[in-house]
């Protein structure tokens, strides 16, 4: 509360009560133990300037405002005259009156105050005849003070107005600081208004049993509008906040004082005006979409709707093509927005502005999503159709999906003994029921299963692989072997069109991938926990788990038992059914942090090969072209090219204790031809159980262009039919000698142990589970390409168990332009490749070997291998890319 005249302290005459008869006319105040007096600043009346001659009636007359004291009482100064001092005459107050002036009603009766002491009549500026407390009489006071204004009295009046400007300039900046205080508390007010709004439109959604990235939750409409108000109001806050920010004279000023700080406030504020006016805009959609968008993610794979995994009855679409209209045209609207923050977030500097560590780094790390979110939105933008098209807006569409073995190595990564549909309805997406494809093309009454579905079984008997196909061996070609070849779309189209055979239904694209994709996914979202079987799956176990399930038959019992179905072809997958679902439901409820990254993984392995994708769109295709890959065999002729393909045809699991490497030195003549000598190892060490025949069988195809010459081969199979005894080289059988650790004593075929026999497949001429001899080698058997495009060069590869065999080539490729090779991994095969380039053009003579050297395991992403000339130093060198 204002205190009254004389409580503070602080304010006193620097003039000594000794010296006052010197100053005639000068003011004296006095100090009472009962109402202390201070001077009352005053502003002088214009007067003429007399010389200082210390009386009274020469000096300027003083006017004191009305001084409100804390006790409750009014107190009205009256003007001092030319008699004396104007003294205070207490006058009651209706109210007490607090700090700020404003009364609060009556309070407690007040001390009578007693009034300042007048001075006598007749004793005009004579102090020592005022009625003076002894205490304030003989107190003493400073010399200093009286010396400084005997000094400034005998200066003249242009040395006093200097004085005083220079004073004025020096108190300027100390009020500039209290307004600017003022000013800056209300821009800061504004901008914690705009946050806590911002807050609570977040904790809108936080909390509950919806958290974990639950999309559901954002569509609830009640909850939605509660964000709506909040962001309209944190959205009018910082429109305030900008315009003070830009249009303040103050602001301006400050802003050469430190342009980075205000720099940096200004930016962030506009960038808050832009993003409430994208939640605006998104806001008004999610509300009229919520209804049956919230359907859409309560529930993504229909779990708990009439629409269960066992019915048929048509999916009920989420999104029209209206509402995919309605998003694209909010899109085109906000798209601006995010122009305007990207442009605003550049040449921020965060550190100049009072953020704690968490603030910053969370401000910073949405600031760098800007750049990709807009690069992102406008492509988005150019993708409208095939989105739409994806989503079955128009009408359902329906995948297959299906999981590869790579334990069972095939062309496209492996054995595909499960399938399933997944159908889309504008956005509304079916649940995944993978099914064993035993059930349907194959007849194993004899191990205790039930008999095939006789509809589809009886299309599969007795069918062949249609050409170019024809080096297939195994009889009843169906759908689970029509993944023949490493070029995806041929055999995406081969499978559907088995599918439609078969199944009598017509697909819209085909979608395989292998182990390693689940394995990265699991990276993502961390371990899962299937429930029912107690089982905790992770990166790491995740094939060995499967394997045990589907395999072994302690497993499969399991399966039976907690599935309670008795049939063991219908049980041995049901375990795998299980990890895709609770997989798919985690992956559904992944937090934005963790969705980005797994979109990632997903684009990634669309390159590595963990991730197959054809759909009958062209122009879907070729978005997943764009920013992924689909896996095409290449057929240009304007660089070399080298794809090797490997089948396991074993009827085991034994592809995952095989390892390839890579070994082609390639010499170029003078003219650019090519010529390739290649070592390829395959090294199979068996370190545990591979559910089938012991020894691998592997069809080896080397796919190269066209125009390639084979000059010579080695380590094939001698003849098709080999596991004749009569065709046999050593081992079992009548007639043959024992077989040593160098099997053909060339270093071919090397074991750690001398084998005594290979073990026959179901295919070959006397059935399963026979003994027979190692075969003879010699050279490949198959010169005709099943790839239009390319020359092929194929043949059967024998290894036995604990054997390492080596498989050589060599053939010509005419000169094309400056030389490049494209080296194209098969899908599930991580090869180690050595690659060596020795050139015999002139541009290369001062090469080093180790330029022209690589080295290294290969990812199943395709690389070029160009020979670039003109080096610094002279010479060539071998670049991948």
């Amino acid at each position: 509360m204002s205190k009254p005249p004389g409580a503070n302290k602080l304010f006193r005459s620097p003039i000594p009560g000794s010296e006052a008869s010197k100053h005639t006319g000068a003011l004296a105040h006095e100090d009472s133990s009962e109402i202390g007096t201070q001077p009352v600043p005053a502003m002088p009346t214009e007067t003429p300037s007399h010389p200082s001659s210390g009386d009274l009636a020469d000096r300027p007359t003083m006017q004191a405002p009305a001084v409100q004291p804390a006790s409750g009482v009014l107190y009205q100064q009256n003007p001092v005259s030319q008699a004396g001092i104007g003294g205070y005459n207490p006058m009651p107050a209706p109210f007490p009156v607090s700090q700020s002036g404003i009364g609060y009603g009556p309070g407690p009766a007040q001390p009578p105050v007693t009034p300042r002491p007048q001075a006598l009549a007749g004793q005009s500026g004579n102090l020592n005849n005022m009625q003076r407390p002894p205490a304030v009489a003989n107190a003493s006071r400073p010399n200093g003070f009286v010396k400084a204004r005997r000094k400034y009295s005998n200066l003249s009046t242009r040395a006093k107005i200097v004085i005083l400007a220079m004073l004025a300039l020096l108190l300027l900046p100390s009020v500039f600081i209290v307004l600017e205080s003022v000013n800056a508390f209300a821009l800061y007010s504004q901008a914690d208004s705009a946050i806590k709004h911002l807050e609570a439109a977040q904790n809108v959604f936080s909390g509950g049993g919806n958290s974990h990235g639950n999309l559901a939750r954002y569509f609830d409409v009640k909850k939605l509008r509660q964000v709506q108000v909040e962001i309209n109001a944190a959205h009018s806050d910082l429109v305030r906040l900008r315009d003070e920010l830009d249009q303040d004279g103050n602001v301006a000023m400050l802003a050469n004082m430190v342009p980075a700080q205000v720099g940096t406030a200004r930016s962030l504020a506009h960038i808050g005006v832009d993003a409430t006016e994208i939640g605006q805009i998104a806001l008004q959609s999610a509300i009229k979409m919520a209804p049956t968008l919230s359907q859409a993610f309560n529930n993504p794979l229909n779990s708990g709707s009439k629409n269960t995994e066992e019915s048929t009855a048509p999916l009920k679409p989420y999104l029209t093509s209206n509402n995919v209209d309605e998003i694209f045209a909010d899109i085109n609207l906000i798209i601006p927005h995010v122009h305007a923050m990207n442009m605003q977030a550049r040449g921020l500097s965060l550190n100049t502005l009072p953020l704690s560590s968490k603030q910053s780094n969370l401000v910073g790390s949405l600031l760098k999503l800007l750049p990709a979110a807009e690069v992102g939105l406008n492509q988005t933008m150019g993708m409208k159709s095939e989105i739409s098209w994806l989503l079955g807006a128009d009408q359902p569409r329906t995948f297959l999906v299906e999981p590869m073995d790579r334990a069972e190595l095939r062309a496209t990564g492996g054995f595909t003994g499960q399938f399933g549909e997944l159908s889309i309805n504008g956005g509304h997406m079916s649940p995944l029921k993978l099914k064993n494809i035993a059930q349907f093309e194959e007849n194993i009454t004899g191990e205790g299963a039930a008999p095939p579905d006789p509809k589809v079984y009886g299309k599969v008997v007795d069918q062949s692989a249609p050409d170019p196909d024809n080096w297939w061996p195994v009889g009843n070609f169906g759908m689970r072997d029509a993944n023949l070849s490493a070029d995806f779309p041929t055999s995406a189209r081969l499978i559907m069109d088995r599918y439609n055979y078969e199944f009598e239904k017509k697909l819209d694209g085909v979608i395989i991938f292998t182990p390693a994709l689940i394995e990265h996914v699991l990276h993502v979202t961390g371990p899962i926990h299937i429930a029912a079987y107690n089982e905790t799956i992770t990166e790491q176990n995740l094939e060995a788990r499967l394997h045990y399930y589907q395999l072994d038959n302690a497993g499969i019992r399991r399966e039976e038992i907690i599935e309670k179905v008795e049939d063991p072809q219908q049980a041995r997958k049901l375990f795998t059914q299980q990890v895709t679902k609770t997989l798919m439901d985690t992956a559904q409820h992944l937090p934005y942090d963790k969705v980005l990254s797994l979109v990632n993984e997903m684009f990634l392995a669309t390159k590595t090969k963990d991730l197959q994708i054809y759909f009958t769109n062209p122009k879907v295709n070729a978005l997943i072209t764009k920013y992924g890959a689909i896996a095409s065999l290449d057929r240009s002729t304007q660089h070399d090219g080298l794809a090797i393909v490997q089948s396991n045809l074993s009827a085991s699991k034994a592809s995952q204790y095989v390892t390839t490497s890579i070994k082609d030195a390639i010499s170029l003549d003078a003219s650019g031809g090519a010529t390739h000598q290649v070592v390829m190892t395959l090294n199979y060490q068996k370190k545990g159980d591979v559910y089938g025949m012991s020894t691998y069988r592997d069809y080896v195809r080397v796919y190269v262009p066209p125009s390639s010459q084979l000059i010579s081969s080695y380590g094939f199979e001698a003849s098709y039919g080999y596991a004749h005894p009569s065709r046999g080289y050593c081992g079992y059988g009548a007639g043959y000698q024992a077989c040593g650790q160098d099997v053909y004593g060339d270093g071919t075929l090397v074991c750690t142990t001398a084998p005594v026999d290979t073990d026959s497949t179901s295919f070959r001429d006397y059935g399963p589970g026979l003994h027979m001899p190692v075969p003879a080698i010699g050279q490949l058997t198959n010169q005709e390409s099943d790839e239009p495009g390319r020359a092929m060069f194929g043949g059967w590869v024998v290894v036995p168990p604990n054997c390492s065999i080596k498989v050589t080539l060599s053939w010509y490729v005419p000169p094309s332009h400056t030389y490049s090779l494209l080296f194209q991994p098969q899908a599930s095969v991580h090869p180690q490749l050595d690659l060596t380039v020795k050139s015999a053009q002139k541009a290369c003579a001062g090469s080093k070997p180790s330029d022209l050297h690589f080295a290294g395991t290969m990812d199943g992403q395709d690389r070029t291998f160009t020979l670039q000339t003109g080096q610094s130093g002279g010479g060539c060198a071998l670049r991948m890319s």
